[in-house]
C-alpha cells in the first residue's frame, strides 16, 4: 500500500469519524466515549432485573389484561341487559318488547 493510498483511507475514516460524530450529537450523544459509558450504564442498568423478574410481571400483566377483558365483557351485556329491561316489557314468544 502506498502512501497515496494510506492518506485516502485515512482521509476516509476521518470523515467517517467526523459524520458518526455529527450523528450521534444529533441523537443527545457527545462522542462515542459518550456512547460507550451509556453502553455501559445500561448494560449494569439491565443486570439489575432478572429474567425471571421480568417473566413474573409479564405473566401478572396478562393475566391482569385477561381478567380485564372478561370484565368488559360483563360489562357490556349488563349495559345490554339494562337497555332492554328500559325498553319494556318483552313478550315471551317473539323476544319483543309489548304494549303496556
Amino acid at each position: 500500500m502506498s502512501q497515496v493510498d494510506i492518506r485516502r483511507e485515512a482521509e476516509e475514516l476521518a470523515r467517517y469519524y467526523s459524520e458518526l460524530g455529527r450523528r450521534l450529537t444529533q441523537n443527545g450523544v457527545k462522542d462515542v466515549v459518550d456512547l460507550l459509558a451509556l453502553s455501559e450504564r445500561l448494560q449494569r442498568a439491565l443486570d439489575a432485573i432478572s429474567r425471571q423478574e421480568i417473566s413474573w410481571a409479564a405473566e401478572r400483566t396478562e393475566r391482569l389484561v385477561e381478567m380485564l377483558v372478561r370484565m368488559d365483557a360483563n360489562l357490556q351485556a349488563l349495559r345490554r341487559l339494562k337497555v332492554a329491561l328500559e325498553s319494556g316489557p318483552m313478550l315471551p314468544s317473539t323476544g319483543r318488547p309489548g304494549q303496556p
